[in-house]
């Protein structure tokens, strides 16, 4: 499933490619110019494309005279299905929101397909920093653009998006400390990988992962306890590590992984068999994987305390 990120990436890359003056001759600088949407280019493109008729109207109705917002809330909104709710007025939202994922995906291979060709009318300069981003969201989400087609190998191995939630809805009813901390260093790894910065994106997230850790364990410490968790040991993820094996909240076996997985976050650099951003997006996601799954043994110990 592509991601809200992804899905605003893709819709501030419509919007900069589509974009024109409002006000022909009186341009000022960009932050002052009126701007609205080139509807009929816009058209021209998806009809190019073979989108139906129905959804190119959609969108070419999707404008206001001093405005390119509702072009942006138009995709935006395809991930909920409100986008296509007039032309699907029988349907589920759920099946409003599967059909919006589809053009989502359609969507994004075209413009990416659209940068790709040599001398395409599309293409501004400035539309390139946006591509690039889009392309690395949509490596997180699992997805891959390889000679115009947008490929999802791993589509059924996580979901990103559902992933954070549910490690967010973990934080909050585990009563756990520093959820600031931890999600700072979560959306940092993000915000690094499309970038382009894999080493920093590896970092953030073996410090998420280390968070989780550390909050858990702490949390634990102080219900057995009933006192704050010596500092030396708080500090020291080995030594959390450790004490989540003694405390019998994981196995050992469990534990040898995690402390396995840790290294890998830590030490994981060039290979000559993987490119450095699929480690990047792999070891975040075996951060997530791992911090889902300490919260939910940390869960599952509480119910039955």
């Amino acid at each position: 499933m592509l991601s809200r990120k992804t899905c605003l990436s893709l819709a501030e890359l419509y919007r900069e490619l589509f974009q024109i003056s409002a006000l022909p001759g009186h341009r000022r600088n960009r932050e002052e110019e009126f701007l609205t949407v080139d509807a009929d280019k816009l058209y021209d493109f998806l009809y190019g494309h073979d989108y139906d008729p129905w959804f190119c109207n959609l969108v070419r109705a999707a404008k206001k005279p001093l405005s390119t917002r509702p072009l942006k809330d138009f995709i935006l909104k395809l991930h909920t299905g409100e986008s296509i709710s007039t032309a699907t007025a029988s349907w589920s939202w759920e099946e409003r929101a599967k059909l919006g994922q589809r053009y989502i995906r359609d969507l994004a291979e075209d413009v990416l397909g659209s940068w790709e060709t040599e001398a395409n009318p599309y293409f501004k300069e400035d539309a390139a920093t946006l591509a690039s981003s889009l392309t690395r969201q949509l490596e997180l989400d699992g997805y891959a653009f390889v000679d115009g087609k947008l490929l999802a190998p791993e589509q059924d191995v996580i979901n990103v998006d559902q992933e954070v939630s549910l490690l967010k809805q973990l934080y909050t009813a585990l009563s756990l400390q520093s959820p600031d901390t931890a999600f700072h260093h979560l959306d940092q790894s993000e915000a690094r990988y499309v970038e382009g910065n894999w080493g920093d994106s590896i970092s953030n997230s073996r410090k998420y992962l280390e968070c989780t850790i550390r909050e858990v364990a702490s949390a634990h410490y102080l219900g057995v306890e009933s006192a704050p968790m010596p500092e030396a040991t708080r500090e020291s993820p080995g030594e959390c590590r450790k004490y989540l094996s003694e405390s019998g909240l994981l196995e050992k076996k469990e534990v040898d992984a995690l402390a396995k997985v840790y290294g890998l976050l830590s030490h994981t650099g060039g290979h000559p068999y993987m490119a450095e951003k699929d480690q990047a997006r792999l070891m975040r996601h075996l951060a997530l994987t791992f911090s889902q799954f300490v919260l939910l043994r940390y869960r599952g110990y509480k119910k039955g305390a």
